[in-house]
């Protein structure tokens, strides 16, 4: 049930819409007046997909030496830390074995009649010749073997948007795409009823040591450029962030107008397959939208073109708006002017279905 309160908080909520619909449309209509040359220009211009090439992203030579640097690096020697359990054992002294003697939080292990000995830090070999070197006040040309049997694991932490997050075990010498396997792989969500990846590669990283690495996700996960699958170190850490906020709007004489989910190399005809096809009443001149209002970029595009394979189909950014007219446009303002108010429907249904959702949460 409703209350009172969240009947007054809804009218509160729609207000504030209605104040920013307005300041938007106040931004456009100022924009219109200030940047109608540099609009213009561009909307005469040669599309965008006539001119750009895909390429793979441009790696410097000092990113390659660097990359290979960290291809090859050598695993570092294992050291004794809090939690590690050994055997020890010294020749010809059985009632000197220990079976199961564990480091402490301080790196020390308590062993027999040497007492407390700190460990920590050192490898094997290192703490094999400490030990022999204090047992030397008990006995002649002592020889001590540890042998670990619980060894504190490397571990690498890999969060955000895939399947396990969490600490991930070192299992030998693992790379990138061998933690991001053992953590299930990328997550999957469902957008618009359709299965769609969660995770934006542009701005996932990785951080040694404080710094973060030369990594480029993309080329490594979508384009296979193995010199970027480093081996993993200890501590190392991997965050994928959510590409949930990267959409493109398709409007006008469209079936199904709406926000959908950008998708990596996302084109103009997929857009549009998205919002269920092209109405009877659509011209076949298309505009896209790009950038904010205050400053947009319009781009122009004939789909008989790309329909006949004479040029190749317009590739989308994130938050770009497709804009489908009933009527061909003569000026690059009334591309915004007709594409503002379903754009402000479409986002304004959004805003008060998460608002609904926050209302009733309160209740």
């Amino acid at each position: 049930m409703y209350t009172r309160t969240s009947s007054v908080n809804t009218i509160k909520i729609l207000g504030k819409l209605r104040f920013l619909t307005v300041l938007a449309l106040g931004i456009m209509l100022a924009a219109c007046s200030t940047n109608s040359n540099y609009i213009e220009e561009n909307l005469q211009a040669m599309p965008e997909y006539l001119e750009e090439t895909h390429l793979a992203t441009q790696t410097t030579q000092e990113t390659i030496e660097e990359l290979v640097r960290l291809n090859d690096i050598a695993l570092p020697t294992y050291r004794l830390g809090p939690g590690d359990k050994m055997k020890i054992y010294v020749y010809d002294e059985p009632e000197l074995d220990s079976d199961a003697i564990i480091v402490k939080q301080d790196g020390t292990l308590s062993y027999r009649i040497v007492g407390e000995v700190q460990v920590g830090g050192l490898t094997i070999p290192e703490a094999t010749a400490l030990i022999e070197d204090k047992l030397k006040g008990y006995l002649n040309y002592p020889q001590v073997s540890i042998l670990p049997f619980e060894a504190r694991s490397a571990t690498i932490t890999i969060l955000g948007k895939v399947t396990y997050p969490g600490i991930i075990e070192i299992q030998g010498r693992m790379r990138i795409l061998d933690a991001l396997a053992d953590a299930g792989g990328l997550a999957l969500g469902y957008f618009q009823n359709n299965s769609v990846e969660l995770a934006d590669l542009e701005r996932t990283f990785i951080i040694r040591d404080g710094r973060i690495l030369p990594i480029d996700f993309v080329e490594l996960i979508q384009n296979g450029n193995m010199l970027y699958n480093i081996p993993l170190l200890d501590r190392d850490y991997i965050y994928i962030p959510s590409a949930i906020n990267r959409e493109v709007y398709v409007l006008g004489e469209v079936n199904q107008e709406g926000h959908y989910f950008f998708q990596e190399n996302m084109t103009l005809l997929q857009s549009i397959s998205f919002a269920q096809g092209f109405k009877d009443t659509a011209q076949y001149t298309i505009y896209v939208i790009r950038g904010n209002l205050s400053h947009p970029r319009i781009f122009k595009i004939d789909t008989k073109d790309i329909l006949k394979a004479q040029v190749r189909d317009f590739r989308l950014k994130p938050n770009d708006i497709v804009f489908v007219p009933k009527h061909p446009i003569a000026k690059w303002n009334q591309v915004v002017n007709y594409a503002l108010p379903s754009l402000q429907a479409i986002q304004g249904g959004y805003l008060l279905r998460e608002m609904y959702k926050d209302i009733r949460g309160k209740d």
